[in-house]
């Protein structure tokens, strides 16, 4: 057994909540900081939100592999749950990116002024 998922079903689902949420937290966090043009501070949070997402990620892809090698996976709205919010995760993480760049920009633009 994957050291991402335990025994528990319901642990292992959790867990993928959890860093899901984690690395929306730290994305929306670090979007937040760019508006500010904290810069350090956006990057540290950017970092926590990938770190957080990778976490999840591989908890996910051990479900989808133990379903591959014909394990049967339960069904249940935590799982649709976890993968619906990792899905928003990375959509939210691709977001604050392109947000933190475009203050970036903004910021270089008010500087020449």
């Amino acid at each position: 057994m994957s050291e991402c998922i335990g025994t528990d079903w319901e642990q292992t689902l959790c867990t993928l909540i959890l860093h899901g949420g984690d690395a929306r937290c730290a994305a929306k966090e670090a979007a937040d900081y760019a508006a500010e043009h904290q810069w350090p501070e956006a990057e540290e949070a950017m970092k926590r939100a990938n770190e957080a997402q990778l976490a999840a990620h591989k908890v996910q892809a051990e479900i989808l592999h133990r379903e591959a090698r014909g394990e049967q996976i339960p069904f249940s709205i935590l799982l649709v749950h976890s993968l619906d919010l990792l899905l928003l995760a990375w959509a939210e993480i691709d977001y604050a990116e392109q947000f933190i760049k475009l203050h970036r920009r903004i910021a270089e633009l008010e500087a020449k002024k």
